[in-house]
């Protein structure tokens, strides 16, 4: 038994005889009742290092004891653990309790997206200084980081209650990544330096708890995947093979024939493949029934249970899970999470004003914040402003825009590929006002991604360049035209993902008709504006960027690659004999692609790292591949008054990333 089990026992039974030793009096007074002297004498409910919501299920045999619960080492979290020091006056918390939230797209809150996943390594708030173990123990890298050994946790288990071992990471490499009917194209992270043309990984399980991966080329962002990138978690390299084997034909005796039910139910004949997704929870899937408890286990700290109300998605704590405070309390200390569909981001907005939300970073907005204001107190809420992780609006215009059924789409393309364009845009934007306006003068001009030249509005030096182009006809309104005499229009199609999107979206229409741009704006619905997004039909649009938080893929360039040249992005991404010569991307575009790869070969943080994404911030100030708004923009995060651990400062969202660690002051008040 290792010495944290050992410990962890030796202070539970010296607090159950400090508790027997207070409560248990050699004669019980004169005045008490033989009632309470036998309530004096009856042991505590159960563990006081685990949920009381668990200990029925404890005493029934149901759920073993929380010493066979945890694994030998479990992770401690304590202050400057999940957050920074400083960012959270952290305590050891309560048990108990509800947290309520809300989500608008059908079973997908990104909030509780953020807070039940677990990835495999991380590091204190958001970001890759200071990587370390997270469902991993821990990891080595040498051989000029192409070789990496991960440590797991002894005794860790699944929310089943099986072990999480070697084997869960071999069956993910081999037998998931490995298997063309399950992924076609081998996952580019998994790549050397995340690059779709380099070599595949190679997988050594050394033993039970041990595993190698080695690249064929330096790849120190490797820990960047399985940290902070895209919001990765546990599934990217550990699943439940035990379970999953069950869907998989190589593991069948029967082969596919032992799955023909399944087939028959899905109306299927032989796409075992399909039997195996519905089966597969990966950490994305967490809204999803294949992750209802009963089904492909987690590690997370909450798991999803099966309600009858359809526009409720509930989550109740997992008794397995792996962290505990430093007074060896296992977390999470809320015991549910409760996230309410309503119809779109502005009744998100009304239910939070009727205290509905006991937590809410997704949806809030700096524009809301008077009302936040005045319903806090009532609502039983309050609103912490923390920093924003991405920059708050940027103005997309597609330079790759391809829509099949629009005459003028070539035209359309050879006008906003110009730099000059695109400058004139930026010149003609009042960021000034949008600061006072929008937000509240919790924001800044775009210097890092912009540049303070094209950051101040000027009128006449946006008209001089329009005309420099070739814009220089307008028609009867006074609205410029293309070379061919068509009426210029530039449509800005958003999906009001955030409160601010829409108003910043007519503002910007307004500074653009100022320099004879017709702009037209529409909102539309969320799932529309992704398909149009898909199928390249998008002239513009507005939403936040990754530009600069969280060293993912995106600093530095490439979201502006990625959001103003779709189909530059699919050329890139595509193996060379795929690659379509029609969408072959300018040189300043290659030269973005070709930075970012040389990055992923270089460990986070290091100088040589910093430089590169330095000359990334370089790049998108002299091509401006999209229109940046503004930057430093704060972010109203909404948590219940009854709520503590709640981070002061640094990222709003990397308090989701520490949402085991919130508890209740008076959790009968949230059950």
């Amino acid at each position: 038994m290792t010495i944290f089990k050992t410990g962890l026992l030796a202070a539970l039974l010296l607090a159950l005889l400090a508790v027997a030793a207070c409560g248990v009096p050699a004669e019980p007074a004169a005045d008490a009742s033989a009632e309470d002297a036998e309530d004096m004498m009856e042991e505590p409910a159960g563990n006081p290092l685990e949920s009381p919501v668990l200990w029925d299920r404890v005493a029934s045999g149901e759920l073993p004891p929380l010493e066979d619960r945890l694994p030998n080492e479990p992770f401690v979290v304590g202050p400057g653990v999940l957050l920074p020091e400083g960012h959270v006056a952290w305590q050891p918390g309560n048990f108990g309790g509800t947290l309520r939230t809300l989500h608008y797209r059908p079973r997908w809150n990104p909030d509780v997206f953020i807070g039940v996943n677990e990835s495999l390594l991380s590091a204190p708030g958001l970001g890759v200084q200071d990587i370390r173990g997270n469902v991993l123990k821990s990891f080595e890298v040498s051989n000029n980081n192409q070789t990496f050994v991960f440590h797991m946790r002894e005794g860790l288990k699944w929310s089943d209650g099986s072990p999480v071992t070697a084997e869960d990471a071999r069956f993910v490499v081999e037998d998931v990544y490995g298997n063309e009917s399950l992924t076609p194209n081998y996952p580019r992270k998994f790549r050397t330096r995340n690059d779709a043309t380099g070599t595949p990984m190679t997988f050594t399980q050394i033993d039970d708890y041990t595993f190698q991966v080695d690249f064929d080329g330096s790849y120190g962002g490797f820990l960047r995947t399985l940290t902070i990138e895209s919001w990765p978690g546990w599934s990217e390299l550990v699943r439940p093979s035990n379970y999953l084997k069950q869907f998989h034909v190589d593991y069948l005796e029967n082969g596919i024939e032992d799955l023909r039910e399944e087939l028959d139910a899905m109306n299927l004949t032989d796409e075992w493949n399909q039997v195996f997704a519905a089966n597969n929870c990966r950490s994305r899937d967490i809204h999803k029934d294949q992750c209802l408890v009963g089904n492909s286990p987690v590690v997370s700290p909450w798991q999803r249970v099966e309600v009858a109300d359809p526009g409720v998605v509930v989550f109740e704590r997992n008794p397995y899970y792996y962290k505990v405070d430093t007074e060896g309390k296992q977390l999470p200390y809320i015991d549910k999470l409760v996230t309410k569909l309503v119809e779109d981001v502005e009744m998100v907005n009304t239910a939070i004003l009727t205290g509905e939300a006991d937590f809410m970073r997704e949806s809030t907005g700096l524009v809301k914040i008077p009302l936040y204001v005045e319903h806090g107190p009532a609502g039983g809420f309050r609103h912490q402003l923390l920093d924003m992780h991405v920059n708050s609006t940027v103005l997309i215009i597609n330079l790759t825009y391809g829509a099949e059924a629009d005459p003028l789409a070539e035209q359309f393309r050879d006008v906003v590929a110009n730099i000059e364009f695109r400058q004139a845009v930026s010149l003609a934007l009042d960021r000034d006002e949008m600061i006072e306006t929008l937000y509240y003068g919790f924001a800044s001009k775009p210097l890092v991604t912009v540049g303070a030249d094209l950051s101040t509005r000027d009128v006449d030096r946006a008209n001089a360049l329009l005309d420099s182009i070739g814009l220089d006809a307008r028609d009867d309104d006074g609205f410029r035209q293309y070379p061919s005499g068509e009426t210029f229009e530039l449509l800005i199609e958003h999906g009001a993902h955030a409160p601010d999107i829409a108003p910043a979206s007519e503002l910007m229409a307004e500074y653009l008709g100022d320099i004879g741009i017709k702009a037209l704006v529409k909102q539309i619905d969320p799932s529309l504006w992704g398909q149009r997004l898909n199928n390249n039909e998008l002239q513009a649009s507005v939403l936040w960027s990754h530009d600069q938080c969280c060293d993912d893929e995106s600093t530095g360039g490439l979201f502006g690659v990625y959001g103003a040249g779709k189909a530059w992005g699919l050329y890139m991404n595509a193996a060379e004999e795929n690659r379509d010569p029609n969408w072959e991307p300018p040189q300043w575009v290659k030269d973005a692609f070709a930075r970012d790869v040389a990055r992923w070969g270089t460990v986070p943080g290091s100088d040589e790292h910093n430089q590169l994404k330095e000359d990334g911030y370089a790049w998108h100030r002299q091509y401006l591949p999209v229109v940046t708004v503004v930057e430093n923009v704060k972010y109203p995060l909404i948590v219940s008054t009854n709520m503590a651990n709640v981070a002061t400062e640094g990222f709003a969202i990397a308090q989701n990333f520490a949402m085991e660690q919130l508890y209740y002051l008076n959790p009968e008040e949230n059950e």
